[in-house]
């Protein structure tokens, strides 16, 4: 065999573990990249995963807070509604003083003081009711002082019993601040109640 032989054959043999070696690298390369790729998608997943939870959490807390403004404006307009309720039933129990019924008005209130005063009983009235209450208390014949202090209110009447132990508020606006907190409850069903 001739040195050209060998040569050629080496060679032949070199340029083969060439192409095997090429050909392994770029299978290799393949591989790689292959797994590179597929990498780079689990990131990608996890990535869009994360946002999408971070996002999902935002929109919930966006929904909250909007769900509880949302409440809380809907109680306020409640609360102005029941107070705008009130104001009208004070106007109202203000006005009373010039129906023909106070006189009858007045008088059950005064007999709801009577009724827990023992003996001689001090009255504070409003200016326009002291000849009212003057009235009255002469016919129950019970003993009786009509202070000289104005009262003011709508209508009604305080009652002090003459040691001072009791005091007796049977005023329009005593009652109706007695009676606020049912009547809240009250006026709150009728008007929101579905």
């Amino acid at each position: 065999m001739a040195v050209e032989d060998i040569l050629s054959a080496l060679e032949e043999k070199a340029e083969k573990q060439i192409r095997e070696i090429n050909a392994d690298a770029e299978r290799q390369v393949r591989e790689i990249k292959a797994e590179v790729e597929r990498e780079v998608a689990r990131a990608k997943r996890a990535r869009l995963k994360k946002l999408e939870d971070q996002l999902r959490s935002e929109a919930n807390a966006m929904i909250y807070s909007a769900s509880l403004e949302a409440k809380r404006e809907i109680t306020k307009a409640q609360e102005e509604t029941v107070e705008k309720a009130f104001k009208l039933a004070e106007k109202r129990l203000a006005a009373l003083h010039d129906d023909v019924a106070y006189p009858k008005v007045f008088e059950a209130l005064l007999d709801e003081c009577l009724e827990l005063i023992d003996g001689e009983v001090v009255l504070m009235v409003r200016p326009d009711d002291r000849a009212l209450a003057q009235k009255l208390m002469e016919a129950k014949e019970r003993p009786f002082v009509i202070s000289d202090t104005p009262l003011e209110t709508s209508g009604g009447l305080i009652a002090i019993s003459k040691n001072g132990e009791i005091t007796v508020n049977n005023t329009f606006e005593s009652r109706l601040e007695k009676a606020s907190e049912k009547l809240k409850v009250d006026i709150s069903k009728v008007l929101f109640t579905p």
